[in-house]
């Protein structure tokens, strides 16, 4: 037992030192860093966690450092944490590179650590001096093939480089695991994808750069053409490997379906089992929709890409096994629509697929992703629209064909009613209009009737016609309030849209069994009142709506905005509003509606007649009340202060209970301040607008029981001031109030929202608003005596002194001047003393002026030292200070023995950029070194610590500019040190000149030296510039300038070699020295033993294509070769490392320009070499000339070669150009006898046939040097070449512009190119044309003449051509009449500029097509093989028509553009188009708005106008100049125009056409827009602007008086062809502009018509027999082929859409010379003539409205 308690402490003692322990040997804190890449400037946060928490932990910071050799990392402890930290978390600034950290934590005494963290990095992209990483290849992306290198570089031996994967935690590690280190270079490659960082490690413990590196699979993509199958069509794959990279063998795949696994397989295609070397794959005879894939492989073993993403090529041809079907089977589907796709045919699973295809991505998803699959049927609705392509795979792995479905956009049907509110009886017209548009729609019309208890049921209209073609609906007769209603229907089965949302029209008419009243039945109503909206009826159950106009479709019932009960809704709005109101009864009934607004409750404004009051004066209120009544009765009020509340009471005047029926009130016998205020009222006081806002009449007087003060109690109070203001009187309680009026508002406020409130005291200072009146209100409601108050800003005033530097004896006068200036000031004068712990000074007063001086001046006797003076002012009594102004210093030389100044170098003359040193010495060890400085525009007095460095009693500065500056010394004592005046300039740089530069051997230089500025007692030192390949050049004084020399110049004797001279300047005891002067180098062409210089080429002229070579020779290893270039303005002296490259003594160059230049060598020993002057020439390229251009048989070629400028020496060469297609230029081969080359610069060629291409160079003798190839130059020949041969096509006499031009090339090769000359340049038909194959395609849009030939890539020239582009004809269509009259013939008229022979020409009629927003056009019958003629007549076009011509040329025929279309325009409507305006007259004002409506059987319309201008014509539509909606245009115009305006409908009519004038004019005439039908009545009237009807009026008719009395209008009650003309009138003067009134005849068919066809029958026939025989006698004569010419048989277009309308031609052919005239006179010239005139149609009776075609034919040409 003992034993066992024994063991009982022990296991005890255990556990605690087991718990106790040793932290390392278990805890391990966690360490984040945040963030991981560091960008510039961010700090990094440090967190430092250990598991599990607990307190008392302190947190040590380390950072990581690297120790490569031992593969480990040592931590130092980061600066600032050697104590450690008690946050758990550290922030360090400023990191710029890559850099480890860590953390440990430690609790206790003794302080037990736990172990380190894991080290955590930092990454930086930036380099370190001593450690970097360089990554290769350099790329965006690297791929598994790709061989990576990372080379570390930096002041380290020993290097190891490192990764960090982020996906696996913790896993960072060495190159050796998973790469290959080689001295500082890692390389690895990866079979994997991964995206890791990678950083080195120096032995020296430095991070590089980090790197992020993310490695790719190579990825094959498949690419299928075509997507969608054309019977027959071959299908072609593409497979791409990313990265593109060489060797890989492709594998093609059919994608099956496999259902089981939810996936496809992939079976190799036939015959591609081993793969392809090419990376394209065609297969044949494919039907239906079928998937492919394919994948790339490369290596032994075999390497494989991933398969590509599946590719389908879709078709539209059912499978047999596999087949889809679509419902509903509609042309449209719409969004909301159950659509259904059922897969069908051999018994199995399906599933059905989707594609879609948007701008960034395609997406292919299953069935039940976006629909409910059951069985073989998908079923889906989409909420959106969308495109996509759907198809069926079946289990045993077939595709159906595929359906390419558009969900379009839901239509929505938009309800717009003609009229709001109707009037009894009144018609009310209902447009439904279905967005977004199309045609084909059935409309449906509804009345929407009330349903309890929210909603409307819709009843369709008078049943049986409720559903109309037509987009509008006219209900009749609309007696009271009703809702309606539209939707529309398409297709087959019919999808309709929704219901619209209803509208109501609503009526004031009480309805028999609904009916609203409205209590307070006034006719305003505000928002302070109550409303109470009643319905009474024939229903128990109702609800009241509202409509807000300016809210959107904002119909609401009571229970939103009120409160409904029973049959009474019950609501009040606390603001502004306008509503329409109704009652909807159980039943399903309207009641009248209300239209009801709700006013802001008034408040009146209060104006007072003074605002301050004078004794005995009266005050006059007037309260002013909008809007204006006569029912107001006004109230007027004291305001009692109500100091609990912080506000206003109040009390009404006495005598103004029952208020006054005047707005004003006058106010007798006020003496003290008082407040008033008003209101108004009306309805005998049950109605009451707010109080105006309280207005103050202030009075200076005090009031007994209130009584204000202010202290300080002077004139000016100042924002330096604590100013207090007191109440007094007889209450406990005060408020004081502040009022402030501005340009823009007034401000009143208590003291506690700008000062200090205290009992019945307010402190304030410094107040924003500086003027004010101020008063007291008590709680007992009293008002103080009002203070007007304005605070001023404190002056500071302004010290001068005089003299600012002390001379012996001198006293200093001191001047204090104050603004703005004033009287009653005195001045203080003090002594400014520095105060070196504080940066400024204290201010001790000067000892005989402590009580101030009443002048503003003071003058300080016996100032010997530099000292700083300040003054301030004061005035009043309690006395007010200014400011102190700024101390001024008062400057001495003399040194004081307290403090002095010395400055070292001591020396007149101080240079920038040299170091000066300010030297304070005295009895302290505490200085400051100050300096002053005046510029023009300010002055500035600083510190040395700011422009220099202060050390102890020294301040050390330079100056990079010149300066000039007072400097001083001031001690810790308080003393000033001597002034010293200190101006800095830059030290000089004399200029050397040598003469001559290039010296004869033994001659005398002569160097001279100027130094600027000049000045005497300069001495001038020579020196020899002797080579420092190092730097530049060093300095050796010549043998007899040590002690320098008076004369600035110097005179050189015997010079033989090059050399360089230097002097410079000094002046001064110690002496100071300029800077060298810049080395002159003299040149000598001699070399020097030690140093020569060779060129090579060694010729006299060297050229830009030369590679020139400098050599250096000599006693000297090193070298280096220097240039010096002069030009205009400058010269530039340079070594060849700038230019060229320096090896060792060889110095290579070329130069691509021209240059003049001097070159020599400079050795490591100090030599110079002879100097050579080079000048680099153009090389001169030799021009071929080759007679003739053009062979013709047996002809010589001569070619000629010429150079400039001429010389002797040459030999000429001569080459035949041959076609290299591979370099896109030519090859030379010289002529056989060519190849020595010749003297003489001419050659000539025998025998040559075909078409070649020539060119020469030219060289010297003896010499390696030639020009280049003078440009090749081409002997041209129409004979084909066996080996190549051109065709051009079209073949036909002319090309034009826009002609699409086929060059062909045939011959032996393969490849070609087409090449053309035209009079600057040969070019290559990929520059102007489109080259596929052998066959060069182009148009022109210019005129141009070339020479166009083919090259074959076996180096041969085809046949040349000669080809011209014409000008294309621009064509003028012009028709007259512009405007048809009755029975009128329309002329059309086709011009072609530039004229010429040889054209067709083709009529046309244009036709409207509105979905191109343009015309189509369609040839006139019998037109289909054109006229001669440039010139066409149609007979009996009565309705408005566009007409286009255009002209045809040679065979094959070249068509040119169509003209503009030009239009006829005629009054008369049609029933399928038709255009009215509104208002119906033809004027109008300017700025007023023109409604045009198009009617007829099209639901799509446009306006077109046409205005003639000054200098041409154009025509638009209403999208432009107005604004189109539906079948309504409406415009308005600013200014003066005159215009013709119709419609076109989509089905391609043309209605009525309309004159339209707008005026600015004040006056205008009204009449009639259409013709008026003859024995009709019209009114023509006169208006103003103001459409004010007028008397008095004036009618002129055709220029002449119609009427004149006092009647405003003209009538004319039955009107006949004699009223048709221009109409205008004349009021006051003023005379409107005049308008044509058209009349339209009556057409009467005559009753004897049959009697007359029996007698002019026969007589007929006799004729048309007697022509017969002539006729045929006339053939016999002429022949039949004339006959056929004359009259060619007429073939009616199968396609013509005006077939059943009687449109009749005729052909006239003129055979005379002659000018053409609209009529004939009597003594013209015979004209034999032919007529035939047939019917287009199949009908002749119509011929009222038939038209008739003519062609006029003219020998004559016209």
């Amino acid at each position: 037992m003992g034993r066992t308690l024994l063991c009982v402490p022990g296991v005890v003692l255990l556990g605690v030192l087991l718990c106790r322990g040793n932290p390392t040997d278990k805890t391990r804190p966690v360490l984040t860093v945040s963030p991981s890449w560091l960008s510039p400037g961010a700090s990094v946060t440090l967190n430092c966690e250990v598991k599990p928490s607990s307190a008392g932990w302190r947190f040590y910071w380390y950072k990581a450092v690297p120790e490569a050799s031992q593969d480990k990392y040592k931590y130092e402890l980061v600066p600032g944490s050697a104590g450690g930290t008690k946050n758990d978390h550290y922030k360090i600034n400023g990191q710029k590179h890559t850099a480890g950290y860590a953390c440990r934590a430690g609790r206790g005494t003794p302080e037990l650590f736990t172990q380190y963290s894991e080290p955590k990095l930092v990454w930086s992209g930036a380099s370190h001096p001593a450690a970097s990483l360089t990554l290769s290849p350099m790329k965006i992306k690297h791929y598994t093939v790709d061989e990576i290198q990372l080379t570390c570089s930096g002041n380290s031996a020993v290097w190891k480089v490192r990764r960090f994967r982020q996906y696996y935690p913790s896993d960072a590690s060495d190159c050796s695991a998973w790469g290959k280190m080689t001295g500082p270079t890692c390389s690895f490659s990866s079979r994997w994808y991964q995206k890791a960082v990678y950083w080195c490690e120096s032995g020296s413990g430095e991070f590089s750069n980090a790197v992020n590196v993310t490695i790719h699979p190579p990825r094959a993509v498949l690419t299928v053409s075509p997507l969608w199958l054309s019977p027959k069509a071959p299908i072609t794959l593409s497979c791409q490997v990313e990265p593109p990279s060489t060797l890989w063998r492709y594998y093609w795949y059919r994608a099956v379906p496999d259902q089981s696994k939810y996936s496809y397989r992939y079976d190799p295609l036939r015959g591609t089992h081993k793969g392809t070397a090419t990376n394209s794959y065609a297969t044949q005879g494919q039907k239906h929709t079928a998937g492919y894939t394919c994948r790339a492989g490369r290596g032994d073993p075999e390497i494989f890409t991933d398969y590509s993403k599946i590719t389908l090529s879709w078709s539209a041809e059912s499978h047999p096994a596999a087949s889809l079907t679509v419902s509903p089977t509609r042309e449209k589907l719409f969004t909301g629509d159950e659509v259904q796709l059922k897969c069908s045919g051999s018994p199995g699973s399906w599933r059905v697929r989707r594609f879609r295809q948007s701008s960034y991505n395609s997406d292919v998803s299953d069935c039940f992703s976006w629909g409910t699959m059951s069985g073989s049927l998908c079923t889906f609705r989409s909420r959106w629209q969308q495109t996509a392509v759907y198809w069926c795979e079946s289990g045993s792995g077939q595709l159906s064909n595929a359906i390419n479905i558009t969900i379009h956009a839901a239509p929505k049907a938009v309800l717009t009613v003609s009229m709001q509110w109707a009037s009894p009886g009144a018609s009310v017209t209902l447009s439904c209009e279905v967005k977004p548009s199309s045609p084909g729609w059935k409309f449906y019309w509804y009345k929407a009737v009330p349903e309890q208890p929210d909603t409307y049921k819709y009843l369709p209209l008078n049943e049986g016609t409720h559903d109309t073609l037509q987009d509008s609906y006219v209900v009749h007769d609309q007696k009271h309030t009703a809702g309606y209603a539209c939707r529309a229907g398409w297709g087959v089965p019919e999808y309709f849209t929704n219901y619209s949302e209803p509208k109501i029209v609503w009526s004031a008419d009480s309805h028999p069994s609904a009916a609203l009243t409205v209590s307070p039945a006034r006719d305003n109503l505000y928002t302070v009142d109550e409303v109470q909206l009643t319905c009474t009826g024939s229903s128990g159950v109702w609800r009241v709506r509202r409509f807000r106009p300016y809210y959107q479709s904002d119909v609401s019932d009571c229970s939103v905005w009120g409160t409904m009960t029973e049959s009474s809704c019950i609501f009040s709005s606390p603001q502004y509003h306008k509503g329409v109101y109704w009652c909807e009864s159980g039943s399903g009934e309207f009641s009248n509606a209300v239209n009801i607004t709700i006013h802001a409750t008034p408040k009146p404004v209060l104006t007072v007649s003074t605002s301050w009051l004078s004794p005995g004066a009266s005050v006059t209120l007037s309260c002013d009340i909008k809007p204006a009544s006569a029912e107001w009765r006004f109230y007027w009020n004291k305001a009692v202060p109500d100091l609990p509340q912080n506000k206003y009471r109040y009390e009404l005047l006495s005598d103004s209970v029952s208020g006054t029926a005047q707005a004003s009130y006058v106010v007798h016998g006020e003496t003290h301040t008082a407040v008033y205020a008003c209101r108004a009222g009306r309805e005998k006081g049950q109605y009451f607008t707010d109080y105006s806002e309280p207005k103050f009449v202030w009075s200076a007087d005090s009031n007994p029981a209130a009584s204000l003060t202010v202290s300080p109690d002077r004139d000016k109070l100042y924002i330096v001031d604590d100013i207090q203001l007191k109440c007094t009187g007889s209450s406990g309680d005060w408020r004081v109030r502040r009022f402030r009026q501005s340009y823009y508002k007034a401000d009143l406020s208590d003291c506690s929202s700008w000062g200090t409130m205290a009992g019945p005291l307010c402190t304030f200072s410094n107040p924003v608003y500086r003027r004010a009146v101020y008063w007291c209100e008590s709680g007992s409601g009293q008002f103080s005596n009002a203070v007007n108050i304005t605070v001023e800003s404190a002056p500071k005033p302004q010290l001068t002194v005089s003299p600012s530097w002390l001379s012996p004896g001198v006293s200093v006068t001191l001047i204090c001047e104050v603004k703005p200036s004033s009287t009653g000031w005195r001045f203080y004068w003090y002594k400014a003393v520095p105060h070196l712990s504080k940066k400024s000074y204290k201010y001790d007063p000067l000892p005989d002026v402590t009580a101030g001086t009443v002048e503003n001046v003071y003058i300080v006797y016996g100032q010997t030292h530099t000292a700083g003076y300040v003054c301030r002012g004061g005035k009043q009594n309690p006395e007010l200070f200014t400011e102190y102004s700024e101390p001024k210093i008062v400057w001495s030389a003399a040194s004081n023995p307290e403090a002095s100044l010395t400055v070292s170098p001591e020396r007149k003359k101080l240079f920038t950029n040299e170091k000066i040193q300010l030297i304070c010495t005295g009895r302290l060890a505490d200085w400051r070194v100050r300096r002053f400085r005046q510029s023009y525009y300010q002055s500035d007095s600083s510190n040395c610590t700011v422009w220099g460095k202060m050390t102890g009693s020294s301040c050390t500065f330079t100056s990079p500019e010149s300066d000039e500056a007072v400097y001083w010394c001031e001690s810790g004592s308080g003393e000033f040190s001597n002034a010293v005046n200190i101006t800095l300039k830059p030290a000089p740089r004399p200029q050397l000149t040598v003469s001559p530069s290039w010296p004869s051997p033994g001659d005398s230089v002569t160097l001279s030296c100027e130094a600027e500025p000049p000045s005497a007692g300069w001495r001038f030192y020579w020196y020899k510039a002797v080579p420092d390949l190092s730097n530049g050049y060093t300095y050796d004084l010549l043998a007899d300038s040590i002690k320098g020399t008076v004369q600035d110049f110097y005179v050189v004797h015997g010079q033989t070699h090059t050399a360089g001279y230097a002097c410079r300047a000094g002046v001064g005891n110690p002496q100071i020295f300029t800077n060298y002067s810049e080395p002159k180098i003299v040149w000598s062409a001699d070399s020097n033993p030690a140093a020569s210089l060779t060129v090579s080429p060694d010729r006299d002229k060297l050229y830009v294509v030369d590679d020139i070579q400098l050599k250096c020779t000599g006693s000297s290893a090193d070298w280096r070769v220097r240039r010096f270039r002069q030009s205009y303005d400058q010269s530039d002296v340079s070594d060849c490392s700038s230019w060229g490259t320096m090896t060792r003594s060889s110095c290579m160059f070329s130069d691509l320009q021209y240059s003049v230049a001097l070159y020599w060598c400079e050795s490591g020993s100090g030599e110079f070499s002879n100097a050579v002057n080079i000048t680099i020439n153009f090389v001169q390229t030799p021009r071929l000339t080759v007679s003739p251009s053009w062979l013709s048989p047996d002809a010589a070629v001569t070619l000629r070669c010429e150079v400039e400028p001429q010389s002797a020496g040459r030999r000429f060469y001569w080459y035949k150009a041959a076609p290299d297609l591979s370099q896109i230029k030519f090859k030379y081969d010289l002529l056989p006898d060519s190849v020595d080359g010749t003297v003489e610069n001419s050659f000539v060629i025998h025998e040559q046939k075909h078409t070649a291409g020539y060119a020469c160079i030219a060289g010297w003798e003896n010499v390696e040097y030639s020009t280049n190839y003078s440009e090749p130059q081409f002997v041209w020949s129409a004979d084909a070449h066996p080996a190549a041969s051109l065709t051009v096509s079209p073949v036909r006499e002319k090309l034009f512009t826009f002609d699409e031009v086929h060059l062909s090339c045939t011959g032996s090769s393969a490849e070609w190119r087409v090449k053309r000359l035209t009079e600057s340049s040969y070019s290559d038909c990929s520059i102007w044309g489109i080259m596929i194959g052998s066959l060069c395609s182009f148009s022109s849009r210019w005129f141009h003449k070339a020479v166009y030939w083919c090259e074959s890539g076996s180096g041969e020239f085809s046949n040349a051509v000669n080809i011209t582009i014409h000008l294309a004809p621009m064509l003028h269509l012009t028709v007259s009449p512009s405007w048809l009259s009755h029975g009128a013939s329309v002329n059309l008229n086709c011009e072609v500029d530039p004229p010429s022979e040889g054209y067709r020409f083709y009529w046309y009629e244009a036709v409207p097509d509105l979905s191109r927003n343009g015309y189509r056009y369609e040839l006139l019958p019998d037109n289909v093989n054109g006229t001669r003629q440039d010139s066409l007549v149609i007979h009996g076009q009565r309705h408005t028509a566009g007409y286009a011509c255009r002209v045809g040329y040679g065979n094959p025929e070249f068509l040119s553009r169509y003209s503009e279309p030009k239009f006829v325009c005629s009054p008369v409507s049609r029933p399928a188009a038709s255009l009215s305006v509104s208002p119906d007259r033809e004027q109008h004002f300017t700025s007023e708005s023109v409604t045009l409506n198009c009617g007829g059987n099209s639901t799509e319309w446009r306006v077109m106008v046409t205005s003639e201008l000054s200098f041409s014509s154009y025509t638009d539509s209403c999208s432009t100049w107005g604004a189109m909606n539906g079948s309504l245009c409406t415009f308005s115009s600013p200014q003066y125009s005159k215009a013709t305006l119709w419609c076109e409908s989509e089905s391609g009519e043309l209605s009525n056409a309309v004159n339209l004038t707008v005026q600015d004019e004040d006056l205008l005439l009204v009449s009639p827009v259409h013709p008026v039908t003859e024995g009709a009545s019209v009114t023509l009237s006169c208006i103003t602007r103001e459409e004010n009807k007028l008397s008095n009026v004036t009618f002129y008719h055709n220029n002449k008086l119609r009427q004149n009395d006092d009647r405003g209008e003209l009538n004319i009650s039955a009107v006949s062809q004699s009223d048709e003309g221009f109409y205008k009138c004349e009021h006051s003067g003023k005379v409107s502009s005049q308008s044509w009134v058209a009349v339209e005849a009556v057409l009467k068919q005559s009753s004897s018509s049959f009697p007359v066809m029996w007698a002019v029958g026969p007589v007929c026939g006799i004729v048309l027999v007697v022509l017969l025989l002539l006729l045929i006698r006339f053939i016999r004569f002429k022949g039949t082929s004339y006959f056929y010419d004359l009259v060619r048989p007429t073939k009616e277009p199968e396609n013509d859409p005006k077939k059943g309308q009687s449109i009749s031609y005729s052909l006239l052919n003129f055979k005379n010379t002659g000018n053409m005239r609209c009529y004939l006179e009597p003594d013209d010239s015979p004209v034999n003539y032919d007529l035939r005139v047939g019917a287009a149609g199949r009908s002749s009776s119509a011929a009222a409205n038939a038209a008739v075609y003519s062609e006029v034919k003219s020998d004559s040409g016209y």
